[in-house]
């Protein structure tokens, strides 16, 4: 069960080992899992590990065969992973009461209209140099989020069940990932739920009844919208 106790670890050294970073993520019980990196070919520009001509993807796609279902936090198979490829970056994987929310500037998302629009608390954030910004947050673990795209707004993705985010100091074309702000990630606002919440509530592992469909996106997007104003205009008039 991941736990989240502590403020992340922002600050590395600039000859600080991925693999150092790797550990620090599995310490707090987030799952970890290597991706390629990038190395200098022979004409001198930076490519990805995967030797793939002109990779979309470079440096932020899962290392060879490995894939989100070997993910781990355990510090001795992520030793052996990081001793195999000391260049390899970080996945974080997320769902299980991590999401994380994408601005990407360069396909027209906004940082600043994001947090203002949906009044989004200040929480850890990283920043690619690519134009990206990363924003970690926890949810209740009963719920479950999927990933959306542009849902939240054009240039805006959300990373939940079954996904990863690329992790600093991950180094990637544009320059390295860094992180932003060393706080504790926050709790998600209610207010997003509904755009990720799956067709069902996952119930515990224990409970042995058949899972039905809920219709607990609906119900709470209908309880937002019927929520009370915290004053009216007579109230204001009353007070005059």
């Amino acid at each position: 069960m991941r736990q989240i106790t502590r403020a992340i670890q922002t600050t590395y050294p600039s000859v600080c080992r991925l693999q150092d970073a790797a550990y620090d993520y599995a310490r707090q019980g987030w799952r970890v899992l290597p991706l390629h990196g990038l190395i200098t070919n022979a004409s001198g520009i930076l490519a990805c590990t995967c030797a793939q001509i002109a990779c979309a993807k470079a440096g932020q796609h899962p290392l060879g065969a490995m894939d989100i279902q070997r993910a781990t936090s355990d510090l001795a198979t992520l030793q052996t992973w990081w001793r195999q490829d000391e260049d390899a970056n970080i996945g974080i994987v997320t769902g299980d009461g991590l999401l994380v929310i994408e601005i990407d500037s360069l396909r027209g998302g906004s940082l600043t209209q994001f947090k203002q629009l949906y009044a989004i608390p200040e929480t850890a954030w990283t920043r690619i140099p690519d134009g990206r910004w990363q924003l970690y947050f926890i949810y209740n673990r009963a719920l479950s989020l999927h990933s959306t795209r542009n849902k939240l707004g054009p240039g805006i993705v959300t990373y939940g069940e079954g996904s990863y985010a690329v992790a600093p100091p991950s180094r990637l074309p544009h320059g390295t990932a860094h992180w932003q702000d060393d706080s504790s990630p926050a709790h998600l606002p209610a207010v997003l739920l509904p755009f990720m919440l799956d067709s069902k509530i996952i119930g515990p592992a224990w409970l042995q009844t058949e899972q039905q469909p809920s219709t607990a996106a609906d119900e709470l997007a209908q309880l937002l919208a019927r929520r009370p104003l915290l004053w009216s205009p007579d109230d204001y008039e009353k007070r005059s």
